[in-house]
């Protein structure tokens, strides 16, 4: 099974042409992947990726924030890019590996290594955050990962 990183390697060389990043344009990758999105207030989940005849759709709670709703849509991207085991209902508990793995797909996909470390060095913490959409926590943990700190606000 191939890992996160070259899933995320691969998608990345194929859209960011398509794209001015960062931020990265889930909307492109989607739309590239052939994956219908919809949105709608829910409590039930953050975001949930169906097949529905022969289509993938990917359903985002749209009462999250933007940070945490991107995050969530690059969740599901990860499972179904890394060929996770599909759930069965809404509220089953997924494999802890799976979804570590998922969750690193999407610090990657959202703040690609290559764009954070040019990026890093001339930007605060909270202007990274709003220039790639993530959350502080997203980003923080991400920075930490590559072994790099932000730049301190000024």
């Amino acid at each position: 099974m191939p890992s996160e990183d070259d899933v995320v390697r691969s998608l990345l060389d194929a859209t960011l042409p398509l794209m001015q990043a960062p931020p990265v344009n889930l909307g492109v990758i989607c739309e590239w992947l052939g994956i219908e999105v919809y949105t709608q207030p829910c409590h039930s989940f953050g975001a949930l990726f169906i097949v529905r005849e022969g289509k993938g759709i990917l359903l985002v709670n749209s009462a999250m924030a933007q940070g945490r709703a991107r995050f969530s849509i690059a969740h599901e991207l990860g499972h179904l890019l890394l060929r996770h085991d599909p759930v069965g209902r809404i509220g089953d508990p997924r494999d802890p590996v799976q979804e570590r793995q998922a969750d690193q797909f999407a610090s990657e996909l959202l703040m690609p290594a290559s764009l954070l470390r040019h990026d890093r060095d001339s930007l605060s913490l909270s202007t990274l955050c709003r220039r790639y959409r993530v959350s502080q926590q997203a980003m923080r943990i991400r920075l930490e990962r590559l072994g790099c700190e932000p730049v301190p606000m000024r």
